[in-house]
């Protein structure tokens, strides 16, 4: 089986890009990404074609929106009203660069019981998260105007969170909740040409056939690519099962070989 590290590398990506070693990178416009969820949850996605959208008010980090220095009170006032009139009207899909690290797994895959997505995301709607030791200087407030904040400081607050989430190597894309499709308190934001399902990984622990979704996917996403991860041998990492990857006991060869050559 070849491998395709060096083109993923070529393009930007990191030299232990997990499926660097089974298939190749996608066309430059886009970003692949990775969002690694329940298994019911993931088959659901496939079925319907969407995703999730998270809320900022429902995140495990509570310093979202909010990564200044708050000594001052009235930089803390500032600073909360924009979280909280942001957060109103817009809701985020949250990815990872990669999708290799057994803590991901571990957080947000059901302990390797779920299943990993891997997206092409549009290049221009991808935000890199920034991971930073100490707040975001009070002084980048202005005070003079607590009306709201200058455009470079409210980027700023959408992207940095503390280094200790470094692991995730997070990509974020941001969604206005009058595009997505709204049920009860949910949000849901369909596929489309901004994001693309291109992977379907299943953690090392995943109890579900790699054959009956493999055959869902194909149904529903035909260039998507379907396997299965392992830990890896000779390091803390999660890699593929090459056994399960098309060509090498899998059967979905022609949709390897479509996902290689599609552009949007």
């Amino acid at each position: 089986m070849a491998s395709y590290f060096k083109d993923w590398v070529r393009d930007g990506y990191p030299k232990d890009m997990g499926s660097g070693g089974v298939i190749p990178p996608p066309s430059k416009d886009v970003i692949r990404v990775y969002h690694i969820l329940a298994a019911d949850f993931a088959i659901s996605n496939i079925r319907l074609s969407r995703m999730k959208v998270a809320r900022f008010s429902d995140l495990n980090d509570p310093f979202e929106l909010i990564a200044v220095s708050f000594k001052n009170a009235k930089v803390r006032k500032i600073v909360t009203g924009f979280r909280t009139a942001f957060g109103k009207d817009t809701g985020l899909l949250c990815f990872s660069a990669n999708w290799v690290s057994p803590l991901l797994w571990g957080h947000y895959g059901a302990k390797h019981r779920g299943i990993c997505l891997g997206f092409d995301l549009k290049r221009d709607s991808a935000h890199k998260v920034k991971y930073k030791a100490e707040r975001l200087p009070e002084e980048l407030v202005d005070l003079e105007n607590s009306s709201k904040l200058d455009d470079e400081l409210k980027e700023l607050l959408l992207v940095t969170k503390f280094q200790h989430w470094d692991y995730e190597k997070e990509w974020r894309h941001f969604v206005q909740l009058s595009d997505a499709v709204g049920e009860g308190n949910l949000h849901f934001y369909p596929f489309d040409e901004n994001l693309r399902l291109a992977e379907v990984i299943l953690g090392a622990r995943c109890d579900m056939s790699v054959n009956f979704v493999r055959e869902l996917t194909r149904l529903h996403h035909p260039n998507a690519v379907t396997f299965k991860a392992r830990p890896a041998y000779k390091f803390f990492s999660v890699v593929p099962n090459k056994r399960t990857v098309p060509g090498r006991g899998g059967d979905n060869s022609s949709a390897l070989a479509s996902a290689a050559s599609t552009v949007f």
